[in-house]
């Protein structure tokens, strides 16, 4: 009987799943960023930008600039909704004159919300956050945390993040006026150093790169005489947009403009929150329990049902649970990362067809008794190697193998002892092999035959008288045949074919030498067409 077709391993998929998500991969970032750039939306009228630009600072000269200026710009945004002020504000200016009419500039708005950041210090992350008179004037203090992906790009943001606890609010949500939700408790455990803790993930928001939010340079806003009516209800952020100050990040969230200002990216974090319309990840154990769940769907479908259409039934599943996780994302905001879960699926139901493939090919090839080649796989590497003996001008031999007495064997023992005969005698004839360019086939009921490119005369005698002693030494016992135990006669053929030979030609005359091998008594083996003693008995 033959083995049934290999097949991957039952838990290989489900384990790869748990895996992906525990460990995000460039795949599913990927098809996150395709994601959010395929419903990125323009960039609200609502928000506008004050930009520290190359223009201001033509005019102002080197940053940083005395706190005044800052001050006078806040005056003119009183009509604002909300002003964000981008800048971290947590070191005393030279003149304490400065920071005293920034702070009270900010406590006239009233509207004001100063950004707290997290820092490396000594290999850990801390909180710096703005002087205390400032953050006392400020209507808030939010954090603005954006940790970096395998890939060095940033993709996320958390509304709640800290030191020891997520206690801070997201700058952009405190902007938005949005209240989010309560932080996950972090369990207290008593730390040397304290651990920095995030709490509602949330994925930045893409825009769409041909419209950006409105820009008023900050040097113009200066020049504004009164209150800018136009900013009557807008939110307004103050940032840094000239190159070469630092606040600019790598972030796919604007298609073909991998580096983008922090000032816009946290206007477009504050749109989104607006809007409703920022999404968040599925939270790694859910993620885990869904792709596991998937996985064991695949599995139980195909194998009760379309194993044999399985590279259209993968293509067809990784369609429909990708398009879930599209509908997902477009309905509910929340972003499932299905794909390298779809594409191991395929992977598997690719690898699984080839493996059968290749089994049944080796089926078509092998005789399904003894595991040898079949007279099909024999002809048509006989008519190949007598080929290349042909064009070469090389030797080729041929052993033909017959079991003496088979028939009686048969009708002395039954078939089922016949056939364990036929496969202990196919493994003698196997073990005679020199190599991969030969050939051991089962051509006929007790028939067998080798095929032995390159080899001499001499060299196939002895390969022969090899198998007939290596047959004789394994005892079995044959109480019909006259040696008493089973043995096998042998016809050899080995010469340099001519183009007038062919495969019939060299068959028959190896199979004379068979037929003279049986006619001389049997157990012995026969070379054809030579002057030599008639048998090679076993000595």
């Amino acid at each position: 009987m033959h083995a049934t077709p290999k097949r991957l391993p039952t838990f290989i998929l489900p384990l790869l799943a748990v895996l992906i998500s525990l460990f995000p991969n460039r795949l599913d970032l990927w098809c996150q960023d395709q994601l959010g750039q395929l419903f990125a939306p323009q960039a609200s009228d609502n928000i506008v930008i004050v930009a520290i630009d190359e223009k201001s600072l033509a005019h102002l000269g080197r940053w940083p600039w005395p706190r005044e200026l800052l001050a006078g710009v806040l005056d003119k945004l009183g009509n604002a909704r909300a002003v964000g002020l981008d800048l971290v504000l947590a070191e005393p200016s030279a003149n304490p004159e400065s920071d005293l009419a920034l702070s009270n500039a900010i406590t006239r708005h009233g509207r004001v919300y100063l950004p707290a950041v997290p820092e490396v210090s000594n290999n850990q992350l801390v909180e710096t956050l703005p002087l205390p008179a400032f953050a006392r004037a400020a209507k808030g203090v939010g954090m603005i945390d954006y940790p970096l992906d395998s890939d060095g790009l940033i993709r996320r943001t958390y509304l709640s993040s800290g030191l020891g606890q997520p206690r801070w609010t997201g700058f952009s949500a405190l902007v938005a006026g949005i209240t989010p939700p309560t932080p996950e408790p972090v369990p207290s455990q008593p730390r040397l150093t304290p651990r920095w803790e995030r709490s509602n993930e949330r994925l930045l928001p893409y825009l769409d790169s041909e419209h950006s939010f409105p820009v008023l340079s900050l040097v113009d806003v200066l020049d504004t005489e009164g209150r800018i009516a136009s900013l009557t209800g807008k939110t307004v952020y103050i940032g840094v947009t000239a190159s070469g100050l630092g606040d600019t990040h790598l972030t796919p969230i604007q298609h073909g403009k991998p580096a983008t200002s922090g000032v816009v990216i946290n206007a477009a974090t504050t749109q989104a929150l607006q809007s409703g319309t920022l999404a968040h990840p599925a939270k790694p154990l859910y993620l885990g329990m869904i792709l596991l769940g998937l996985a064991l769907l695949w599995q139980q479908l195909i194998q009760k049902r379309l194993r044999e259409r399985s590279i259209h039934a993968a293509a067809a599943y990784a369609i429909a649970i990708t398009t879930g996780s599209v509908a997902l994302f477009y309905l509910q905001h929340v972003y499932i990362a299905v794909t390298s879960l779809s594409a191991l699926i395929l992977l598997a139901a690719i690898s699984d067809f080839f493996l059968q493939q290749s089994h049944f090919k080796r089926l078509a090839l092998t005789d399904k008794l003894t595991g040898l080649a079949n007279r099909h796989h024999f002809d048509d590497r006989f008519i190949f190697t007598l080929q290349q003996a042909q064009i070469q001008r090389t030797p080729l031999a041929l052993l033909i193998i017959d079991v003496d007495h088979f028939k009686r064997y048969n009708d002395h023992y039954g078939h089922a002892s016949g056939d364990d005969v036929l496969k202990k005698v196919a493994h003698v004839v196997q073990k005679s092999v020199r190599n991969s360019q030969d050939l051991a086939a089962r051509i006929g009921g007790e028939e067998f035959a080798i095929l032995l490119p390159g080899a001499s005369s001499k060299q196939a005698m002895d390969c022969a008288a090899e198998l007939r002693l290596h047959l004789l030494s394994l005892q079995i016992p044959h109480e019909k045949s006259p040696p008493g135990r089973v043995s096998c006669s042998i016809g050899v053929l080995s010469r340099v074919p001519d183009n007038n030979d062919s495969t019939r030609t060299l068959f028959e005359a190896a199979d004379k030498a068979l037929y003279i091998a049986k006619r001389n008594g049997r157990d012995c083996a026969e070379l054809a067409g030579e002057d030599q003693p008639e048998s090679w008995q076993a000595g």
